[in-house]
């Protein structure tokens, strides 16, 4: 390979060209397992606990299986774009969003992702500390306020070391923390059939459910829809180097719609039991030390994998919108999450937190699933992608049928739900907000597109550039 070669594959994967057919190194196994690493971690338990907390053991796993798999079914079929054509979610949804409007999309999820990894490494914090008090050690690392603190960030430095490796390293990895989270989650569930037993969790109340079931049903819903809701952006970055559409599908699929409910109910279990959403807690109330210290261990294994993935998610994404900018620096725009670990009180907000992605998620998933299937028509310009000045320019960088979507898409989901205040409207209790707003956006994107803001964009038919030529990748980009 020539080092013009080695270096545009390099772009491939730690920056924002297209990736050709040698660059996907993805099967459907690893993306499988990449995405089973990320749902099968804190996420799918706080989320599952949550729910556990409110609802019995059979209405949860109702609102878990709903909540996850009808989002995921809505928004999955998007991964077709980014398998097929090799671009990154940020470069990908230029053609639904303009250029600009992308780049406002990625302020949203540098958020999003700083919270996430914030979440992760702030439970493995906590779970460090828990195993150093089972060993009866005491001093400042088992204080809460500075051990938890401490580790966090030394797990998080950690992780920046592993990430800046690239997706190959990663990918192996992967391979190690998957498996650990699947392992602990058969041990937890082995603990609630043979020691607990089924008949014991189904006969357990909620500690702290709504004023009523249907409350209580609806508020559960839209938490585990906010959860699906929040693959979006990240189903483009790891199904860009996929080997197949049909891989890249079904890995999203199966691992974030399928996968993360075993752990989200097996979650509601341990809450029911314990009447705590900590998974430390299920870890030392449920087992003896010894098993308490695998199930940490394992738990600690897994939200490092997860956290690893974000990373790169959150470095990727900032090469997409800065591409000049240096791999070191893209990997930096992951050091506030410090910050958040150090602010205990962020970690306890996790439900508002779910509840604002599903509003944002459910808008964007409306808009970018109607923009690529029904209004382009699954055809792309690659090329126009990459032009600041071509066919996606739309209206100064911004899709104006995609603004008005999303004015639309916002006082549709704040008039069914307050997600800050917690307020639902009448309809909320039948019919929640997120799934009905995703439909809603949709529906008006299409229309705006096709009827009111015409462009040669919004026509199907688009120039479909073949991104697996060295040609267009050398001469064009």
């Amino acid at each position: 390979m020539s080092s013009n070669d080695s270096s545009i594959s390099k772009e491939v994967a730690f920056g924002f060209l297209p990736a050709q057919k040698s660059d996907r190194v993805l099967g459907f196994w690893s993306l499988l397992l990449i995405q089973l690493g990320t749902g099968l971690s804190c996420f799918s338990l706080l989320t599952g606990g949550y729910t556990g907390i409110m609802l019995d053991a059979k209405d949860s796993i109702g609102a878990i299986l709903f909540g996850n798999a009808i989002p995921m079914l809505l928004i999955a079929p998007i991964a077709v774009y980014f398998a097929r054509y090799g671009v990154d979610t940020f470069v990908g949804f230029r053609s639904s969003l303009g250029y600009l409007g992308s780049n406002f999309l990625w302020v949203l999820f540098a958020v999003t992702t700083l919270g996430y990894t914030a979440f992760t490494m702030y439970m493995s914090g906590q779970a460090i500390v828990e195993i150093l008090r089972m060993f009866h050690t005491d001093n400042i690392f088992t204080v809460n306020s500075f051990g938890v603190p401490f580790f966090s960030v030394s797990l998080i430095l950690l992780c920046l070391f592993i990430t800046a490796k690239g997706p190959v390293v990663i990918k192996y990895f992967n391979w190690i923390g998957a498996p650990a989270m699947l392992v602990l989650i058969l041990v937890l569930l082995g603990v609630v059939l043979f020691v607990q037993g089924l008949d014991k969790v189904f006969s357990l109340q909620p500690a702290e459910p709504y004023e009523t079931v249907r409350r209580s049903f609806s508020t559960a819903i839209e938490l585990n829809v906010g959860l699906a809701f929040s693959w979006l952006p990240y189903l483009g970055q790891y199904s860009r180097l996929g080997k197949t559409e049909k891989g890249a599908f079904n890995g999203g699929f199966l691992s974030y719609g399928i996968g993360l409910c075993i752990a989200a109910v097996l979650a509601v279990f341990m809450t029911l039991l314990t009447g705590s959403l900590n998974p430390t807690d299920w870890m030392l109330e449920i087992g003896g030390t010894a098993l308490a210290v695998l199930g940490l261990g394992l738990l600690i294994l897994g939200n490092v994998t997860a956290a690893i993935f974000f990373m790169y998610s959150q470095a990727i994404s900032f090469k997409t919108v800065f591409p000049k900018q240096k791999w070191a620096i893209a990997m930096g725009t992951n050091i506030p999450v410090i910050l958040l670990v150090l602010t205990p009180a962020f970690y306890d907000s996790y439900n508002i937190f779910i509840l604002f992605i599903s509003f944002i998620m459910s808008v964007l998933g409306g808009i970018v699933v109607s923009d690529f299937f029904f209004v382009k028509k699954q055809t792309i310009s690659v090329r126009d992608l990459y032009n600041t000045n071509g066919i996606y320019k739309y209206w100064h960088g911004i899709n104006p049928s995609a603004a008005l979507s999303m004015f639309v898409g916002t006082v549709f989901y704040w008039y069914m739900y307050n997600p800050w205040l917690d307020e639902p409207s009448y309809l909320f209790y039948y019919v929640t907000a997120g799934i009905p707003t995703y439909f809603v956006t949709g529906i008006c994107y299409y229309v705006s597109s096709k009827f009111i803001f015409i462009t040669k964009a919004n026509k199907g038919g688009q120039l479909n550039i073949d991104t697996n030529t060295p040609g267009f990748m050398k001469k064009n980009l």
